[in-house]
């Protein structure tokens, strides 16, 4: 007997194609807020690629909404991920790389 897929495997699905597409669109935050802040387009580009590159995928994107998030205020990062040691060495590991 075949039987068609649970409301809750469809669900299981939606919600991890919506994760992914979440995690891809994080860089373009990512570097939109940074140029607003820093003026540089190339500079922040090379920043997002980096922060990409050092960070597991749910942390990049959980970096990313907490910079579009704070981009009304002063800082990059909003307090709670900037004293994450992990994520405040790959933001100056990046930022001294991409702004030196």
């Amino acid at each position: 007997m075949k039987r068609p897929v649970s409301g809750v495997a469809s669900l299981v699905l939606a919600l991890g194609t919506l994760s992914a597409c979440g995690a891809a669109a994080g860089r373009p935050q990512v570097t939109a807020v940074c140029a607003d802040k820093m003026g540089s387009d190339a500079k922040c580009t090379c920043f997002a690629d980096a922060l990409e590159k050092g960070l597991a995928p749910e942390e990049f994107a959980t970096v990313a909404k907490g910079i579009d998030d704070n981009k009304s205020f002063a800082g990059l990062l909003p307090t709670n991920l900037s004293d994450d040691p992990k994520i405040s060495g790959v933001v100056a590991q990046a930022s001294q790389s991409c702004f030196n």
